[in-house]
Formats: structure tokens, sequence, C-alpha cells
């Protein structure tokens, strides 16, 4: 297949007031349904409305098929459970895993060079994008739109909308095989499946973007959001916030494309 027929479509996430986070009120309340203590959600605390410039987001996560192109290209390390420089035939339309912050950047920079060199542009934008992570404030928007709702389909769990440990299979699945689960913005895969590689650094709320945390070249833990398939559903919460080094790999670890 083609790196254009593999692409994923992109959503326009707008420019609005939204709700990021999780009320303080709320803390005790989710030990008491998904464990641990009232301070172990803290750092999903206090909530707050902000504003961001619009952009677009991809619908699902990036593929194993579109990874592959990637590392035939430029000799990336594959993720170790393809066994070689290949996915497995049936694990190609499934979310790629197994990648770190550093790796899904450096995807990121390919992809837009390449979608550069042949003028292509995807529908809704106007020239060929400039392809990056989103941040997590950027993904938690497009995850729970503007109203803050636990889960991107509203406020109760429901085992049919999400590829999670409560009902899931224990591996991933093909990106979009949970329709039901759409965000308010169209976008799929937001809760379960793989978790996902945002740009933003670890850093206290309120959310600021321009306080650093959103500095590339800063050290520090990377955030992830969405919980993943082997996870019970309270981390796929939309404002479940998990963090990790940016060079680590593990199998449960993607990513989404964003551009402004």
């Amino acid at each position: 297949m083609t790196l254009i027929s593999l692409l994923p479509a992109f959503m326009p996430i707008p420019a609005r007031p939204f709700l990021m986070a999780t009320p303080e009120r709320e803390l005790s309340a989710l030990a008491r349904a998904y464990g641990g203590t009232r301070e172990s959600y803290r750092e999903e605390s206090p909530q707050h409305q902000i504003r961001l410039q619009a952009c677009f987001l991809a619908v699902t996560p990036v593929t194993n098929a579109l990874y592959a192109l990637f590392v035939a290209a430029s000799g990336a390390t594959p993720p170790v459970y393809w066994h070689g420089v290949q996915p497995p035939a049936a694990l190609a339309d499934h979310p790629v895993a197994d990648v770190n912050w550093h790796d899904a950047r450096a995807f990121c920079a390919w992809l837009s060079a390449e979608l550069a060199a042949q003028q292509y542009i995807p529908a809704g934008l106007a020239q060929p994008p400039q392809l990056r992570l989103p941040s997590e404030a950027e993904w938690e928007h497009a995850a729970r739109g503007s109203d803050g709702r636990r889960f991107p389909w509203g406020e109760g769990w429901d085992t049919a909308r999400a590829n999670t440990r409560d009902g899931g299979p224990g591996r991933t699945t093909p990106v979009g095989r949970y329709p039901a689960g759409s965000s308010p913005y169209g976008c799929l895969d937001m809760a379960g499946n793989v978790w996902e590689w945002t740009a933003s650094l670890d850093a206290p709320y309120p959310y600021v973007a321009d306080d650093g945390r959103e500095d590339s070249d800063r050290p520090g833990r990377r955030i992830l959001r969405g919980g993943c398939y082997a996870n019970p559903h309270g981390f796929a919460r939309c404002a479940c916030r998990f963090r990790l080094a940016p060079d680590l790999r593990n199998p449960f670890l993607g990513f989404r494309l964003a551009c402004s």
C-alpha cells in the first residue's frame, strides 16, 4: 500500500473554551471507584477552563503499516514484536506500539518531509502539514470536547466502546474498531488500545502552554494519555495522566498525529 493510502484522516479541533482536568471535589470518589488514595489523583486537578488555538488531530493512531514505511526509509528501530523490519500481516492495521517519544517525533518529521515532497494536502488542510505530537491539552480537548465529560462518549463506562482490560481481547485491536467510542469531534481510540505520547512535559496544573512544558528540548518525563488494552478503564478516562521517560519503549505505547 502507498503512504497516502495509509494516512489517517484529520479532524478539525476548534478554538473554543473547554474544561480540562478533574474537579478537586471528585478525587475521593475516583479513589473509591478505581483504587488508590485521593492524593493519587491530585495530578489531574484542579479543573480549569482554557482556550487553545485550533488544530487538527488524526482520527486514529499511527498504524504498524504506516510506521513500517518510516522504518524502511530511515533505518529506525522496529518494534520488538515485529520480529524483523516488517510487522506481522495480521497487525498491519493495529496501532504501532513499542515506540518511545523520540521515535514518535522522528516519525512526525519524516512524514512531514514526505508529504511536502509529494505536495500532498490532506482533506481539510490548506497546505502539506507540519506534523507533530499533540500537546496534552489538545489531546484532552479532542477526546472529551468542551464540557468536561469523563469518557469520549459521555459520563458512563461502556465496555463496548473501548479496548481496555474490562472487555477487550487482551491485545491491540485494529484502529477504528470501536466507532461507538468516538469523541465529540470524531476522533477514535482515545480510550484504550494504546497509550499515546503527547508533546508535553510532566508539569502540574493548571495547564499553561507557554510555561516551558511544551519545550521539546527540555529534559524530563513526557505525558501519555488514553490508557491501553491491558489497563482497567479508570486509566481510559479523558483526564487521566501518565508519564514516562521519553526514551522508554514498551508494548503499550503508541501515538497519533497532530498539526496546527
